[in-house]
C-alpha cells in the first residue's frame, strides 16, 4: 500500500477523553473508574472494522494492545516494546509482584524482532536492562529500583489490570486484549508410532564390543 493509498484508507478515529500522563499511553492508575470512555471508544473501533469487512482481523495489537511499564516520575524507563496482550502483561506483573523475596536470581529473559530485556533481583533491589540484541548487552544503560516497592506497585498493577479487564470484555462481549491462537495440530498417530519405536531401538541397541 502506498502512503496515498493509506491515506485514503485510512478511518482516523477520535481519541478517548481520559486522563493520561503520557500522549500515548493511559496506565492502570488513571483507567480505574474511567472505563466508560475507552469502553466506547473499542466499541468505535469494532463497529468501524464491521463496516469495512475487517472484523476478523482486531488483535490486540494495535487497538487493544496492553503492555507493562516502568514508570519513574514523568519518563516511562521500560516499555517492553513487544509485549502486546493481557496474557503478557499480566506475567509480567506476576513476576515483578514478587521480585522483593528471596536470593540473587534471574526474573526474566525475553527477546522478539531484535529487542531483548533481563530482569534480575536480589532480596533489595531489582534490575532492568534492554538493548538491541544483535550485539551484547551494553555495559552502561540498565538501571536498579528497590525491589520491595516495585513488588508493592506491581501487585497492586496487576489487581487493577484484572478488574479493568474483566469490566471490558463484560461490556464488549468479547475479549479483544488476548490473542487467541489455536493449538498446532497434533502429528498423526502412525507418526507418533514411528517415533516411538525409533527411540525404542536406538536406546535398546546392544552396544559393540
Amino acid at each position: 500500500m502506498t502512503s496515498d493509498e493509506w491515506q485514503t484508507a485510512n478511518v482516523r478515529l477520535p481519541q478517548p477523553d481520559l486522563p493520561r500522563q503520557f500522549a500515548n499511553q493511559v496506565t492502570t492508575a488513571e483507567l480505574l473508574d474511567h472505563e466508560d470512555a475507552l469502553i466506547a471508544h473499542y466499541r468505535r473501533i469494532v463497529e468501524t472494522a464491521q463496516q469495512h469487512g475487517k472484523a476478523a482481523s482486531l488483535q490486540p495489537f494495535p487497538y487493544f494492545r496492553t503492555e507493562p511499564a516502568i514508570v519513574a516520575g514523568n519518563q516511562v524507563l521500560t516499555e517492553f516494546a513487544w509485549n502486546d496482550d493481557i496474557h503478557e502483561t499480566r506475567t509480567v506483573l506476576e513476576i515483578l509482584a514478587e521480585s522483593g523475596n528471596g536470593p540473587p536470581r534471574l526474573l526474566h529473559d525475553d527477546q522478539d524482532q531484535g529487542w531483548r530485556i533481563l530482569i534480575a533481583a536480589t532480596d533489595a533491589v531489582t534490575c532492568f536492562i534492554e538493548w538491541d540484541a544483535e550485539g551484547p548487552p551494553p555495559s552502561t544503560g540498565g538501571y536498579a529500583v528497590e525491589a520491595a516497592e516495585l513488588a508493592r506497585q506491581a501487585g497492586a498493577a496487576l489487581a487493577r489490570l484484572r478488574i479493568i479487564h474483566a469490566r471490558l470484555v463484560q461490556a464488549l462481549g468479547r475479549d479483544h486484549w488476548t490473542y487467541h491462537r489455536p493449538p498446532p495440530p497434533a502429528p498423526p498417530a502412525n507418526r507418533i508410532r514411528s517415533a516411538i519405536g525409533r527411540l525404542f531401538a536406538t536406546n535398546t541397541r546392544p552396544k559393540s564390543g
